[in-house]
């Protein structure tokens, strides 16, 4: 009778069935309300931590022009094609990153060509990394062309050509080349030799005695942006971060708008089932919508201005507004609200 009794209590104790499923189903509704709370505070971390790396970049490009008088230009004065290294290169000493810059072999600009991995100290330089250069929430590879060691290294941040023109390989994907700044001139893609031919901060091709100086930024350094995101998944130019062509160095401009991802596709497919503007533009060499600023951000980019604060800036910002926020000197100065 006691061994009846003692049975009976155990199995009183159990759950039943429908109580292990209440509880599963419990635990399901909490972990589904979490969750979304949890990926806000992950990608809140990842947007500030993003932003500190602009603020990094302010830092170094202020010094470099409380030293030198002037920002960094595009590229070295030499010829096209001898690839030359681009602005970000400039800056290291002034990023506390000076045990990098004198490695370089700056005698001659061509030995410092970052397609000769053997020469001049370019292996080095085209596969360098640090924090400083990669937004957390960038899932593009880290490098192209090759390994850690060997690979240019790609980074997140692009140097503003301003409201520049920026014409597609393929003539029919030039929406945008409407909304250029006339002022900009037939400098297309940045390609001027002096800052005359430039809408906004930086050119790709400008020699070192052209970089831009914060007076040039006549609207205002708080009403012209320097530095924003970019993502290399949507980009052709992939010779990384410190190359003048690779596409962090001047390879965006404010014609496109904030997040227009059309070219960040492998298809037009998949670029229409995305909703993207103009999926049939989804190839890369389309560079007036590659060339534009992005990021994975929901609803904006952060952007660095000349005043070198850093700020978000939402994807639905009245486009003319936008524009003008990149040209250094169009007399249409704008404040973001």
């Amino acid at each position: 009778m006691r061994t009846q009794k003692w049975v009976a209590s155990v199995r009183s104790r159990a759950f039943t069935l429908v109580e292990l499923l209440v509880v599963i189903a419990i635990i399901g509704v909490l972990v589904g309300l979490l969750l979304p709370a949890v990926q806000s505070a992950r990608e809140a971390a990842r947007r500030s931590s993003c932003q500190n790396n602009l603020k990094q970049y302010g830092l170094a490009l202020h010094n470099h022009h409380d030293t030198k008088g002037q920002l960094p230009s595009g590229a070295p004065p030499n010829e096209w094609g001898a690839h030359g290294l681009s602005w970000q290169a400039h800056i290291l000493p002034f990023a506390e990153l000076t045990t990098v810059y004198d490695k370089l072999d700056w005698s001659n600009a061509k030995t410092v060509m970052l397609r000769d991995a053997n020469i001049g100290g370019a292996q080095l330089m085209r596969a360098f990394t640090t924090g400083m250069i990669r937004c957390a929430s960038d899932d593009g590879p880290l490098h192209q062309w090759g390994d850690k060691n060997t690979g240019f290294a790609q980074g997140s941040y692009v140097g503003s050509l301003g409201s520049q023109r920026t014409p597609s390989a393929d003539g029919n994907c030039n929406q945008y080349l409407q909304f250029a700044e006339v002022p900009a001139g037939n400098a297309d893609h940045g390609n001027a030799w002096d800052l005359g031919g430039i809408s906004g901060v930086f050119s790709r091709l400008a020699k070192n005695s052209a970089g831009c100086r914060l007076a040039d930024m006549s609207d205002g350094t708080s009403k012209t942006i320097m530095v924003g995101e970019a993502l290399g998944k949507c980009q052709d130019h992939l010779e990384g971060n410190w190359s003048f062509n690779g596409f962090n160095n001047a390879h965006a401009s404010t014609v496109v708008p904030i997040n227009t991802n059309t070219t960040c596709f492998g298809s037009q497919q998949a670029a229409a089932e995305a909703g993207q503007p103009n999926p049939q533009c989804f190839t890369k060499s389309n560079w007036n919508y590659s060339w534009g600023f992005r990021s994975r951000h929901p609803g904006g980019a952060n952007f660095l201005l000349g005043d070198g604060s850093v700020r978000l800036i939402q994807e639905d910002v009245n486009h003319t507004t936008f524009q003008r926020l990149g040209g250094r000197s169009d007399g249409l100065a704008v404040q973001l609200d």
